[in-house]
């Protein structure tokens, strides 16, 4: 089932507002990153009395990796990328393409009011997308820009076939396993070096992220750090 993480939401009344979407759209799986006890806040109470079941059956993680640990794919919303490496796509065509895949282990990620999702959070994700502005300074209430993306993504409902096997995709956590083993075996062999580590490391992490591999990709990588010494997930 599609999954919707809010990361450190900041007003009460968008989580309940978002809690009555994802009613709207038949949805009950409401993850929400830090911002403890928010759900059972009076404004989103009030504001989500239409869907008092999301609202208690709201999951809470203190961090976002941990939020997207059996998700296989995941599409944070955001008006800019945090890095010039990272991919961009606007909401129509990334929707188009994941209704093509019918992947239902997928998480739409928003970030906070005030600030959004911050660079290292990006960087857990799989598709960076945007919903088209007249300029960047313009931005949307969290909740409406999350009812426009569950209906870019579910407008006409569910997908016939949900791909529940994950369409052959690594789980995150796979995933996060698979690249913090990858940066093991370079930190050993010394791959990191000459006063620019970080940002070497960065861009390991960029380019990963762009390489979106799937699970028979990401056993063939493990399988090749095993074999170097790396630990196997």
């Amino acid at each position: 089932m599609l999954s919707v993480i809010l990361v450190g939401p900041e007003q009460a009344a968008n989580v309940g507002f978002t809690a009555r979407t994802l009613a709207c759209y038949g949805l009950s799986d409401l993850r929400i990153v830090g911002s403890p006890g928010i759900a059972a806040d009076g404004a989103a109470r009030k504001t989500g009395k239409a869907a008092p079941t999301v609202l208690d059956s709201a999951a809470y993680f203190a961090s976002l990796e941990a939020a997207l640990a059996d998700r296989t794919c995941a599409y944070g919303f955001t008006r800019r990328t945090r890095d010039p490496a990272q991919r961009l796509d606007d909401l129509a065509p990334a929707a188009a393409a994941w209704r093509a895949s019918a992947d239902s282990a997928t998480a739409l990620v928003f970030g906070r009011e005030s600030q959004g999702l911050f660079r290292e959070e990006s960087l857990l994700l799989t598709h960076l997308v945007r919903i088209p502005m007249p300029a960047e300074t313009l931005s949307l209430n969290l909740s409406h820009a999350v009812a426009i993306g569950l209906y870019a993504f579910l407008g006409e409902g569910a997908p016939a076939e949900w791909d529940i096997g994950g369409n052959g995709l690594a789980s995150r956590r796979e995933d996060a396993e698979t690249l913090s083993h990858l940066m093991a075996r370079l930190e050993a062999a010394g791959f990191f070096k000459g006063g620019k580590e970080e940002a070497q490391r960065e861009y390991v992490r960029l380019l990963w992220q762009r390489l979106r591999p799937d699970r028979k990709e990401v056993d063939f990588i493990a399988g090749i750090l095993k074999s170097l010494g790396a630990p196997a997930r």
